[in-house]
């Protein structure tokens, strides 16, 4: 008889073990630095096994059945797939180890053991004995195909293995429940953790998974990167960081200006970075989804081949559905979208654009988080905008890296403004020797901006911006809170064509209209989101007080290639904000040394720039900012030791989605399109009318009876504009103004 791996199109055992070795030789050339990183020498063996025996179970009759739709099996194959290992001539601990990589490959320790545990159950044992008979009308088949272990293996390892006795009959099995996981288990329990507990477990699971699910999607291999970097940005002439880059071997530190070349520099340095078979995965990280889709939609440029570019953030498959959505109907969308984001979420493409939250998932053992750190391994991350964090945030990724350099990662660390206290403190954690920057000359050169600090706050100030707006000069107003936005916008639009308001609180679809607007305004009052990579230039910024890195990010968006003709342009700042500003910086000793300091300034040099931010950060974090900081510092190595391979568990799920402080809601005027949507099965349409508010709002949303949940949505009572976005106070119409907390 022909054993049946998958159906629809039909795929024998053989075949589809055939395609899994295919691509487990591709990561095998891929990643030649996994033994000795896990210190295991015979490693591509036993992942070999793992993938050659994966499947087995498959062969029982009943699940041959179910696989015709006959009856349903009830019965998990790679159960009995992992008995296989019996016949393996090694000692007990790598077998074991082969058995939990073959019987954790789709399910995790902690629902094998609720659901199928053989022992001390003696139910599931009778029931694990009944489903093995099941194998005895095609072990025939099996024996023929175990045959060709050296055959196979000499095709897909590079050398014959020999090393596997033929099992005559199941009565030879044994149950790898009772004698893989149990004792991984107890270890774990007992606090005697094996090699198997750390990167040798991981890279085991992570890689057969890979193997399985790419070759179950019809690719047997994982692409390379870019032969020649120098090809894609080829410049008659480089910038002296981007020519540092290229001769720069392992960690370093990249200090450049908005605007002078920093995203071509980190390729360069990636190129600089690579292996000779150019498959090390390169991670470039920045904090905001809108960069992240703006850098994304640059490198499908830039690169040519669509394949070699993912993106990974929360809202990923929406932004990949709408860039199909114009050219397909609704359903060919959603499947391109999802097709894409699956291959991206694999061991596949050689670049990939994410928020550091992807990165973090991995340390906190969310599902498949061992496929990810096996990715990991050997990458090259770009981490970009690295200033951009709170300290709780900067905390984690500094003790993410530091997992990563286990796993022999290189980091490149980029900013405009990075305090040189956290730039010390992750060259000391790091050990990162190297810095890429401007003599103070050459930043000199990037100098454009005047800076003015305006007595009173935004109010006392509106007939200077709009002297300005009556100048026909693009004004860019950026304000600390989205009340006192909405309010200033209401105050400068009247009258003005093009204008346009920009925070977090506005729903999917709306956002994205503002966004494809941004370049063309004449006015564009905003919050911090204007501080994000948008790329965006302004004759002239007015913005409330802030700390000096967030008012560099501000100025960056003004007169951005000034330098280029050497045109300086005004950027003002005012003494004052909103009273509800100690909210959003709760640090307001930075913001007021800030102001003291650009007060002295005129031609705002671009050299100065870093000694301005080390004066405002002479004492780094401080106060609430350093408890955060020294909290994660103490407990993330300990929590982290408690994440290990095959166990995926809820609560460190939980601590990792507790990192989110949002909720999403859907506006209550849009419920109904949002129902409908949701009755069609259009999912990604029902997400244009999501927006997200902070936890904060959401209680008191719901203390004030303003909060509705249908079809598992959240639904707000709360006044909605397009112009304007959510007006979270009740007491206010859609034309009034209210005050909040962020």
């Amino acid at each position: 008889m022909v054993i049946l791996a998958k159906k629809g199109p039909d795929e024998t055992l053989l075949e589809h073990t055939e395609n899994a070795l295919k691509v487990f030789k591709s990561i095998k050339d891929s990643y030649p630095e996994v033994p000795q990183i896990c210190g295991v020498p015979d490693f591509w063996e036993h992942l070999f096994y793992s993938i050659f025996f994966h499947d087995f179970g498959k062969a029982a009759s009943g699940f041959q059945k179910a696989l015709s739709g006959k009856e349903k099996w009830k019965y998990r194959h790679e159960i009995l797939s992992a008995g296989f290992v019996s016949g393996l001539e090694y000692e007990n601990r790598s077998k074991e180890a082969i058995a939990m990589a073959i019987i954790t490959h789709h399910k995790d320790v902690s629902y094998l053991r609720e659901k199928f545990g053989t022992f001390p159950n003696p139910v599931g044992k009778k029931r694990y004995f009944e489903k093995l008979q099941e194998l005895n009308s095609s072990f025939e088949e099996l024996k023929e195909i175990q045959r060709k272990i050296p055959e196979i293996s000499k095709k897909y390892l590079d050398f014959e293995l020999n090393n596997f006795s033929e099992l005559i009959s199941i009565d030879e099995m044994t149950d790898s429940y009772k004698n893989a996981v149990l004792p991984y288990k107890n270890q774990l329990e007992d606090g005697e953790l094996t090699a198997l507990h750390g990167k040798y477990g991981i890279f085991l699971k992570g890689f057969l998974t890979a193997c399985d699910h790419l070759a179950s999607g019809g690719k047997y291999s994982v692409l390379s990167g870019i032969e020649d970097m120098r090809s894609v940005y080829n410049f008659s002439e480089l910038r002296k960081t981007q020519t540092q880059a290229l001769e720069t071997k392992g960690d370093a530190f990249l200090i450049a200006p908005t605007g002078s070349g920093k995203t071509e520099a980190s390729l360069f340095w990636s190129h600089a970075n690579q292996n000779p078979g150019r498959s090390k995965r390169v991670f470039y990280l920045l904090p905001y989804t809108a960069s992240i889709n703006a850098m994304y939609r640059r490198l499908q440029k830039d690169f040519k081949d669509p394949e070699l570019t993912g993106i990974q953030h929360g809202k990923a498959m929406y932004y990949l559905y709408r860039s199909f959505e114009d050219e397909e109907d609704y359903l060919i969308a959603n499947k391109k979208a999802k097709e894409v984001k699956s291959l991206t979420d694999k061991i596949y493409r050689p670049y990939k654009i994410a928020t550091p939250h992807q990165i973090l998932k991995s340390m906190f053992g969310i599902r498949g988080f061992e496929q990810n750190l096996a990715e990991m391994s050997n990458a090259l991350f770009i981490m970009d905008e690295i200033h951009a964090y709170d300290a709780h945030t900067t905390a984690l990724i500094l003790e993410t890296l530091k997992v990563l350099k286990g796993y022999q990662a290189n980091f490149l660390i980029m900013s405009a403004t990075l305090p040189s206290f956290l730039k010390e403190m992750f060259m000391r954690e790091l050990g990162i020797t190297t810095e890429i920057s401007f003599t103070e000359l050459e930043l000199d050169e990037f100098t454009r901006h005047r800076v003015s600090v305006l007595k009173g706050d935004i109010l006392d100030n509106l007939d200077l911006i709009q002297k300005e707006l009556d100048d026909n000069k693009k004004v860019l107003v950026v304000c600390n809170t989205i009340a006192q936005a909405q309010k200033i916008y209401n105050l400068l639009s009247a009258g003005i064509e093009n204008c346009g308001l920009i925070h977090g609180r506005f729903i999917l679809r709306d956002r994205e209209e503002i966004e494809s607007k941004l370049k063309n305004l004449n006015l564009l009052v905003g919050t911090q989101a204007i501080e994000v990579s948008l790329d965006i230039d302004y004759d002239v910024l007015f913005s409330e007080p802030a700390p000096l890195d967030a008012l560099i990010q501000r100025f960056g968006r003004v007169n951005r290639k000034g330098w280029e003709e050497k045109i300086i342009k005004p950027v003002y700042v005012f003494e004052q904000g909103s009273d509800k500003d100690k909210y959003v910086y709760k640090n307001q000793e930075l913001v007021s040394k800030s102001l003291e300091l650009l007060s002295k300034e005129n031609i705002l040099g671009e050299s100065r720039i870093q000694t301005l931010v080390d004066e405002v950060y002479s004492n780094g974090y401080q106060g609430s900012d350093l408890e955060s900081f020294e909290k994660v510092k103490k407990s993330f190595p300990k929590f982290h030791r408690t994440v290990v391979p095959f166990i995926n568990e809820k609560e460190t799920e939980e601590e990792f989605y507790n990192l989110y402080q949002s909720v999403e809601v859907v506006p209550m005027q849009f419920k109904l399109e949002y129902l409908e949507e949701i009755e069609n099965k259009r999912y990604f349409e029902a997400m244009k009318y999501v927006v997200s508010i902070s936890v904060g709002q959401y209680k008191k949303l719901m203390s004030n009876n303003q909060i509705q949940i249908d079809s598992d949505m959240i639904f707000a009572s709360v006044d909605y504009s397009s112009k304007l976005g959510i007006l979270l106070d009740p007491n206010d119409s859609i034309m009034g103004f209210f005050n909040d907390e962020s």
